[in-house]
């Protein structure tokens, strides 16, 4: 009955951690969009990843050095003769595959048909947790997963015009697959790793990844795509927000959360992303909220309650 009663409350907690991950990431647009007008995707997310590695390392160091009660570290950090497969795949999913994939796919898309296409995930996730990780998954898990796509869908109909093209399309339907499989070795590499020692590694070959590329990108244009940027202040809040929070503290929560519940019940929660977006349009850039966004907000927050 105890083990029972401590399973559930483990659960619960995975549950509450993958939602305020989720939660987090949906005011990240808000800030993206502010650091856009002063740079270029791969700028913003180099320095994103770079000063979350540094937060991270900061926290690691602190940590090891703080004892608990029984003698043991506040943070316990190893990577050394562990299994490596799992973990360099789940940052080669995300940050690295993820990000450049969803940032050109939003390039040859409208973002509103971007957000419908982004918003399957939760679907690839129910698909991949049986087919890879051989899970049973309920009809109700299913019926609510594509619900909460319907929402996403509602919330943006008449918001711009639906645009598209193929490129646009098959970069859109490869991030959804790198979230999708983020999930899943996330949960694999969990057998091995704690939520900060994987976190550490994605923000390691992120950081790593975007700073190449956006040195490649900008090469001619320092001045303008990165000195510039580095010396405005809503740049440096921007960034506060998208590493630190954003990233640290939301990646932190989903790796932990990730490795404790299914992956199909985990990736419904990425379409809250899209309900909190809208409302910091709303409050803060004072967007306006029209019927179809209530209506599909509330289908998703109905659709990702009843799927747990």
């Amino acid at each position: 009955m105890k083990n029972k009663i401590q399973s559930k409350t483990n659960e619960n907690k995975a549950i509450i951690a993958v939602l305020l991950g989720n939660s987090i990431f949906g005011l990240s647009f808000l800030f993206s969009k502010l650091a856009l007008e002063i740079t270029i995707p791969s700028v913003l997310i180099a320095v994103r990843f770079s000063v979350a590695f540094l937060v991270l390392n900061i926290i690691v160091l602190v940590g090891r050095k703080i004892k608990k009660a029984d003698g043991t570290p506040l943070v316990e950090f190893s990577l050394k003769g562990k299994p490596k497969k799992d973990i360099l795949l789940l940052s080669l999913f995300q940050p690295v595959i993820y990000y450049v994939a969803e940032n050109y796919g939003i390039v040859y898309t409208s973002s509103a048909f971007a957000g419908v296409i982004i918003a399957v995930i939760p679907i690839a996730g129910v698909i991949f947790d049986m087919l890879i990780m051989h899970s049973k998954v309920s009809a109700k898990q299913i019926i609510f997963a594509v619900f909460s796509v319907v929402g996403v869908a509602i919330t943006t109909l008449g918001a711009e015009n639906m645009t598209s093209s193929v490129k646009g399309v098959i970069f859109l339907l490869i991030a959804v697959v790198a979230s999708a499989m983020f999930y899943v070795f996330s949960k694999k590499s969990g057998d091995s790793y704690n939520a900060i020692e994987r976190t550490y590694v994605m923000f390691l070959i992120g950081s790593i990844f975007y700073i190449i590329l956006s040195v490649i990108q900008c090469y001619g244009h320092y001045d303008t795509l990165v000195f510039s940027a580095l010396a405005q202040p809503t740049f440096w809040y921007s960034i506060i927000y998208l590493s630190v929070v954003s990233s640290v503290i939301a990646f932190l929560l989903l790796n932990y959360g990730s490795s404790r519940i299914s992956i199909s019940r985990a990736t419904i929660f990425a379409n809250i992303t899209t309900v909190i977006s809208i409302l910091a349009g709303v409050l803060v850039l004072g967007e306006s909220f029209t019927i179809g966004q209530i209506i599909g907000a509330v289908i998703i927050i109905v659709s990702v309650y009843l799927a747990q």
